[in-house]
């Protein structure tokens, strides 16, 4: 799409203070990048340069309430800033991620061939295995926008805007412990789920907790929640997604027990909470962000989502609105064309980045450091929703 395509998105006052900004320069030989408006608000001009820039998510499968958070959040950002990133316009490539992590790595292969700079998006941490190898040959940078599994630490193009897999269990252990000894742990027969039981379970045990009972797989929620009960569980941990998560939230509400129910951000976020059919008292989960956190770059996300979408955003939404937002101040670090490889080195120099979850930093993994929170689901008005709590840990 050529510059004046472009101006089509703009307002009419916009497309002239750019234009001038230009005439300007050009008459008086500067290399200036911005102008000012009369407010003294700096105004960017585009470089002229179209970079392409991959988006994988899925529509389809167990992850598709992920992809469509990802996809609003990235696309959010771009469409807020006028679709440049560092002052280059986005030729935006969508892949559809498909079910599985061979279809995720076919969708990833087929943007890499037409020279995209960098690919973002994938909601299956295991996809993103899949999808490593192939980034890794093209030296192609790629932003996950969901958790990584925590095997996939060596991957030198790989960085992640979200999470490891398990440190929302790890980040849970001790105030579950502080809640009593005793846990009940139930969670889905994937690796996901796994990982965070393990990691909820390991880190419970080393603070002195105890693990009083343990089942996994697909069942009878009712019965379940009965053997925690009978088990003198202080604390229940559970690791579901979707129609299941929905299923335990209800079967939680009606058991009556007085544990509190604990689990990583997607107990609740994989879910249309519209549906229960009464919100439960006591559930908990560990997350990166809290639609609710009062900062000014989240005050202008919600804002704007909200704005877009008429709901609040979910973790999986930030996320891929921080993916984009590090792409763009990446890419503001490079002089003269871009280039993949330059654009991955760039990563490395970015320090704390600002953002609606608060400040983080990329660690030596290429992972986020930062602040996981407690989040407890509760009304916001007539609707359910993720509120914080409070502050939990701060894990790299």
């Amino acid at each position: 799409m050529s510059y004046l395509d472009r101006a089509s998105h703009l307002d009419r006052r916009q497309v002239l203070r750019i234009f001038g900004a230009i005439a300007a320069a050009g008459a008086t030989g500067a290399a200036a990048s911005c102008t000012s408006e009369p407010g003294g608000t700096a105004m960017e001009v585009p470089s002229g340069r179209t970079i392409s820039v991959g988006l994988i998510s899925p529509a389809l499968g167990p992850y598709a309430k992920v992809g469509d958070d990802i996809q609003k959040g990235f696309k959010l950002y771009l469409e807020d800033h006028d679709y440049l990133l560092g002052r280059h316009h986005v030729d935006l490539k969508t892949a559809e991620e498909g079910a599985t992590p061979q279809s995720a790595s076919a969708a990833a292969k087929g943007l890499l061939k037409p020279g995209v700079i960098a690919l973002a998006g994938v909601a299956n941490p295991a996809s993103l295995t899949a999808i490593a190898a192939a980034v890794q040959a093209a030296k192609i940078p790629l932003i996950s926008s969901n958790a990584s599994p925590s095997t996939l630490t060596s991957a030198f193009f790989i960085w992640r805007a979200s999470h490891v897999e398990g440190e929302a269990g790890r980040a849970l252990a001790p105030y579950a412990r502080a809640e009593g000894a005793n846990a009940f742990v139930l969670y889905e027969d994937t690796p996901t789920s796994r990982e965070e039981a393990s990691g909820f379970k390991k880190a419970f045990v080393d603070l002195g907790g105890r693990v009083a009972g343990e089942v996994t797989g697909k069942g009878s929620f009712a019965a379940r929640l009965q053997q925690a009960r009978s088990a003198g569980a202080n604390v229940i941990f559970a690791a579901y997604t979707g129609a299941d998560a929905l299923a335990l939230l209800e079967a939680y509400q009606a058991s009556g027990l007085d544990a509190k129910l604990l689990g990583p951000g997607t107990l609740t976020e994989t879910v249309d909470l519209s549906k229960l059919t009464a919100l439960p008292k006591s559930v908990y989960t560990a997350m990166y962000y809290a639609a609710d956190l009062d900062n000014e770059e989240n005050r202008r996300f919600v804002s704007s989502y909200h704005k877009a979408h008429g709901v609040q955003p979910s973790g999986f939404a930030m996320a891929a609105h921080d993916s984009a937002a590090v792409l763009d101040k990446a890419l503001r670090l490079i002089d003269g064309e871009p280039t993949a490889t330059a654009l991955n080195q760039a990563f490395s120099l970015l320090g704390q980045i600002d953002s609606p979850r608060g400040s983080w930093t990329f660690n030596i993994n290429r992972t986020p450091q930062q602040k996981w929170y407690l989040r407890k689901l509760r009304r916001d008005g007539q609707v359910p929703a993720n509120l914080l709590d409070t502050d939990l840990a701060v894990l790299s």
